[in-house]
């Protein structure tokens, strides 16, 4: 078992389960239209430095397969979107796995899915109400005001449904949950009280330096973006508002652990990680100094 919570994100040493805690994150985000005019075409992303990717395709979004070879198992999204189009096409999912990630590029149905999705106001509060919240939000706009971001604020409908699916117990993605219309980071492993470790050490710290320099880039390529999909949510300048929950589980389905598990579950509005939209919302950093919680 690890005894420290500075835990190396693609660390993927094949160790007995029952002889360290795993710290796991995940990401997801909200779906929408990518209309094409020609057959779609696959590109398969080429396998991350330390895992061999498996490509498979699908219709629908699918649970991160578990392995016991990874400390840390990741979840991105790519949306893709095509302005020129005016009706939508017939779209294919694509999926790509890893033992160490999961990247997925899944259209909506219809255009209007985007401008539909965040039809409903945030229910924002100016003042963090407990600690929890001010640790959420000091750990994420730490890292925003070095990129140039506007700072995020706490929304109680983004944490309502984040509490919603916690309190399921079971670690897969719903991001459907009060209509749904958000993007969606989950992970296991940190308690509540170590919130900042997730989203600072292991989603921002870990990840920065993976991101493809120099930036500006619209469609930067995504070889490694298993390595910095977290990273870019996080800075995302587009995205306004946050909401988390944890949920200590005495089980958590789909994790194979003998003991109680903190299950964290944390929705952003709007979504990040546009194709085509990082070189106005991924912004070089300005140079203060590492924060580490």
């Amino acid at each position: 078992m690890r005894s420290t919570l500075l835990l190396a994100a693609l660390a993927a040493g094949a160790v007995n389960a029952l002889e360290r805690r795993v710290y796991e994150t995940d990401w997801t985000t909200v779906t929408v239209t990518k209309t094409v005019t020609a057959p779609a075409v696959t590109e398969t992303v080429p396998a991350a430095q330390q895992a061999q990717v498996v490509y498979e395709t699908s219709t629908e979004s699918a649970a991160p397969a578990e392995t016991e070879h990874s400390d840390l198992f990741k979840k991105s999204t790519v949306i893709v979107r095509d302005p020129a189009t005016d009706e939508a096409q017939p779209a294919e999912s694509t999926t790509y796995w890893s033992t160490a990630w999961t990247s997925t590029i899944q259209p909506e149905p219809a255009p209007t899915t985007l401008s539909t999705s965040t039809s409903s106001a945030p229910e924002a509060s100016a003042t963090p109400a407990n600690a929890y919240q001010q640790a959420v939000l000091y750990n994420h706009n730490v890292h925003r005001s070095n990129h140039s971001a506007p700072s995020v604020d706490w929304d109680s409908g983004l944490e309502s449904s984040a509490r919603a699916l916690a309190a399921k117990c079971v670690y897969q993605h719903d991001t459907s949950i009060d209509g749904g219309g958000y993007g969606q980071n989950i992970g296991y492993g940190v308690e509540e009280s170590q919130i900042g470790v997730m989203i600072t050490n292991l989603m921002y710290n870990n990840e920065i330096g993976y991101f493809p320099t120099p930036y500006g880039a619209n469609s930067p390529s995504m070889a490694e973006f298993e390595k910095w999909g977290h990273f870019s949510q996080i800075i995302w300048k587009g995205t306004t508002h946050v909401g988390c929950a944890t949920v200590m589980c005495n089980e958590l389905g789909n994790v194979d652990s003998s003991s109680p598990m903190p299950f964290t579950v944390c929705n952003y509005s709007p979504a990040g990680n546009y194709d085509g939209e990082y070189g106005a919302n991924v912004l070089a950093p300005q140079g203060q100094s590492v924060y580490s919680a």
